[in-house]
């Protein structure tokens, strides 16, 4: 999928993707599509691919009123026919499944080229936790490339230790409890042979819906 390395360069160059408006609710919406995204590729797992479809839609609703919306246009339009792909792959339609997989982490790569981009500003626990499950979905597909990345090993750690740390620290009571017990449930499924994808994207998006806000 040469299209999309050539389309990162183009953006870079023309600066366009640092300028996109509401990009904090973009960069949001732009996580958690790459990690479905992400997980739908290494799964097949149709239960991924609903929440990723209502994502898109979302996401596609939004795209009118960034400053870059054409730029954007071009990443949702690789991002759908990679999609596509994918799911040509798993209903066995002749397409080489690890082919999809791999265009499926150069459109991602599309994905995070917009959202580093921008200036970087320091991580909250919200932050952190969407990361952390974006490494993992991410690793998940380095598997069925015979891939692994160090890098991303050694953060997936840190950030472990860190995310137990921080909701540790929220103050006592029911609420720090169950997202707590949660926080365990989900370090549970992140097994040394692989993560079990679903268990932990669940807890994940239990975390994501009841962490305290501001």
């Amino acid at each position: 999928m040469r299209y999309a390395s050539a389309l990162i360069a183009s953006l870079l160059l023309t600066g366009l993707l640092p300028r996109a408006a509401n990009a904090d609710t973009s960069e949001a919406s732009l996580r958690d599509m790459e990690r479905y995204l992400l997980l739908y590729s290494a799964t097949g797992d149709e239960r991924f691919l609903s929440r990723l479809d209502n994502l898109g839609s979302n996401f596609e609703q939004q795209l009118a009123q960034q400053k870059n919306a054409a730029s954007l246009q071009d990443i949702w339009q690789l991002y759908r026919q990679t999609l596509e792909q994918v799911r040509a792959a798993y209903s066995h339609k002749g397409v080489d499944l690890q082919r999809a997989v791999a265009q499926t982490q150069e459109v991602a790569g599309l994905f995070d080229s917009f959202i580093l981009a921008r200036e970087p500003v320091s991580q909250g626990l919200e932050d952190e936790l969407r990361e952390l499950a974006l490494l993992e979905a991410r690793r998940a597909n380095g598997r069925l490339l015979g891939a692994g990345n160090e890098g991303d090993a050694a953060r997936i750690g840190v950030l472990q230790e860190r995310i137990g740390e921080r909701l540790a620290a929220l103050p006592a009571g029911a609420s720090r409890d169950s997202l707590l017990s949660r926080w365990s449930y989900l370090r549970k499924a992140e097994k040394p042979e692989g993560t079990l994808l679903y268990p932990f994207n669940a807890q994940v998006e239990y975390l994501l819906a009841h962490l305290p806000r501001g």
